[in-house]
């Protein structure tokens, strides 16, 4: 392939893609988009994660942009620690998928600006698999609706994944919820509800927009369904090489897995910018 020029920004999705399988940023990949950074090209976060566990992730990169988290739902300055934008759903909706939660006995997490809202005994394990600190974890009973705007809620389904009359049974239901739903996940054990506004392209293109560039001066690596849209319409998109046939059949290229510093060897491979 030809090499892409004339490249201002690079998009990242996190688990899968910029984080390794220890949830880290291998140092090949961290000193590349570092001297890319100071080299003035722009490090643009996308991630299905809201700033708890995002900003931890990532601070090894000094990211001065905004950020597109709970895939694209919210819009966040990791400078300023300041809420550009949300969109999010109904508190008739966050109700009616918290009842469903207990019916069918599958954990629900929801997540707003500034915490997670989980069941008591999840809190731990959320810890130990997110990256979490825990500081803004707090049990299901703490959340006010009238007080707090969601984010997201996720179905979380450990060891056994989130099953397929689950996935249908919230489709079939968000026809007639207040917000149509947008239904996507990161991984199999997540099944993520947003409103149908949101998914992280919209998002990618308010934070673009924001910062005056075109759609062709930026590039995008992702792995999974929650990235879906943003690697089918951007011009210059990157599927990581474990990221599944899906994903691969709508990127524009394919990388070397996450394990393998994918994102790294494909900017110095496939692109014009410099890294020494």
């Amino acid at each position: 392939m030809n090499k892409l020029k004339n490249l201002k920004a690079i998009i990242l999705d996190l688990d899968g893609t910029l984080l390794n399988p220890q949830l880290t940023i291998s140092e090949d990949t961290k000193n590349t988009l570092i001297q890319l950074r100071k080299s003035g090209v722009l490090i643009i976060i996308a991630t299905g994660r809201t700033p708890q566990t995002a900003i931890p992730m990532t601070k090894d990169l000094n990211i001065n942009v905004p950020m597109v988290l709970a895939n694209g739902a919210l819009i966040f300055d990791p400078l300023t620690e300041q809420i550009i934008d949300t969109i999010s759903i109904s508190e008739n909706t966050v109700s009616y998928l918290f009842d469903l939660s207990k019916q069918l006995s599958k954990s629900l997490n929801i997540y707003t600006p500034k915490n997670i809202y989980l069941e008591d005994d999840k809190i731990s394990p959320y810890m130990m698999e997110s990256g979490d600190s825990g500081s803004n974890l707090l049990p299901h009973s703490k959340l006010n609706l009238s007080n707090e705007k969601v984010l997201k809620c996720e179905f979380y389904g450990k060891g056994e994944g989130v099953n397929k009359e689950l996935i249908n049974l919230i489709k079939e239901k968000s026809k007639v919820l207040d917000d149509e739903l947008y239904v996507t996940s990161a991984h199999i054990n997540y099944l993520e509800i947003l409103n149908k506004q949101v998914n992280k392209y919209s998002g990618i293109i308010n934070v673009i927009n924001k910062l005056g560039l075109k759609d062709n001066e930026v590039l995008a690596f992702g792995d999974s369904h929650n990235d879906l849209e943003m690697l089918d319409k951007l011009p210059n998109s990157v599927a990581m090489g474990n990221a599944g046939d899906n994903v691969k059949q709508v990127a524009k290229y394919v990388t070397k897995l996450n394990s393998e510093d994918g994102i790294a060897y494909f900017i110095k491979n496939n692109t014009d910018l410099i890294i020494k």
